[in-house]
């Protein structure tokens, strides 16, 4: 008869696996994702031009298409004062307006009245008149149609920014180029009934 005590069972010598929880494999998975994410948002932001390089660039690009070099130290560090200040500037009347829009949404009518002026270069004042006299009624068209899209909230700003790059945007492209270098408000009264 064989001792049973003198061979161990494998049974015995094995101790227990122990298998990996759900949880920590999920814990894995996440922190893998989240390590791919970031260095893919660390590299595209190393790709990705800043917001001044953009700018240099459409600058630099609208400089072309007229022709024009680009010089580098020609920024614009205000908005409102887009030409430099040893160049002469003159404004000009765009006309009065009155616009009434009613909204059946909201069962409200809204009534704006201003005088719209511009601000041109002395040097272009000639042809800025002979391009307002052939386009005098497309550009109120497009004055009358930026304030017909204004919400109560862009016509409530105490600057009206947002309003007046809008109607420069659109002032400049009815008179064929960039020829209005700011607008300006007079009497501006909006009222919503």
């Amino acid at each position: 008869m064989a001792d049973s005590n003198s061979e161990p069972t494998t049974d015995e010598e094995e101790a227990p696996v122990k298998k990996p929880s759900a949880i920590m494999g999920l814990v894995k998975a996440i922190a893998f994702i989240s390590v791919v994410v970031l260095v893919e948002v660390v590299a595209a932001s190393m790709i990705l031009p800043s917001a001044q390089d953009a700018e240099s660039t459409a600058r630099q690009l609208g400089a072309a298409e007229k022709g024009e070099k680009f010089a580098e130290d020609d920024s614009e560090s205000n908005e409102n004062a887009s030409s430099a200040p040893d160049e002469e500037t003159m404004e000009v009347d765009l006309g009065q307006y009155n616009v009434t829009r009613y909204n059946p949404a909201s069962d409200k009518t809204l009534i704006v009245d201003f005088e719209l002026f511009g601000v041109v270069l002395a040097d272009e004042g000639a042809d800025f008149t002979k391009q307002f006299e052939a386009n005098k009624v497309r550009l109120r068209e497009q004055v009358i149609m930026t304030l017909g899209a204004a919400e109560a909230t862009d016509l409530s700003d105490a600057n009206l920014g947002l309003l007046k790059r809008r109607i420069l945007e659109k002032s400049n492209r009815a008179l064929g180029r960039p020829l209005v270098r700011e607008v300006l408000f007079s009497k501006f009264n909006f009222a919503e009934r």
